[in-house]
């Protein structure tokens, strides 16, 4: 009876911590309303990782390579200039939230197991 009531707790608390999720996949209540914004949308944890990697793999290959990689009418910029650009990019979207999420529910689902 009392690990029932364990169980159920600990899935209130799971429920708590997706509601108050912030981010990519969080609740759409807790986006900051200043500034601008730009909106992509993506299917789930794992499409979003694969973005980043190819965002990143990007980068990578952009300094590695010969080329430059610019666009005719953006000839002023340098690569390093570009690649900088993309790289903020991916920490912005970079899943904090999810992650910190992931770890509480893996943190409380081991410490029900262990009772």
């Amino acid at each position: 009876m009392k690990s029932n009531k364990q169980r159920l707790k600990t899935l209130e608390e799971i429920q708590q911590l997706r509601n108050n999720l912030s981010g990519l996949l969080g609740n759409k209540k807790s986006m900051d309303l200043k500034g601008n914004h730009v909106y992509f949308e993506v299917r789930d944890n794992h499409h979003l990782l694969m973005q980043i990697r190819s965002l990143l793999q990007l980068c990578v290959f952009a300094l590695d390579g010969d080329g430059m990689m610019l666009a005719p009418k953006n000839k002023n910029a340098s690569k390093e200039d570009s690649i900088t650009q993309v790289l903020e990019l991916v920490l912005c979207i970079l899943p904090d939230s999810q992650m910190y999420y992931m770890d509480k529910l893996d943190e409380m689902l081991t410490k029900l197991e262990n009772r």
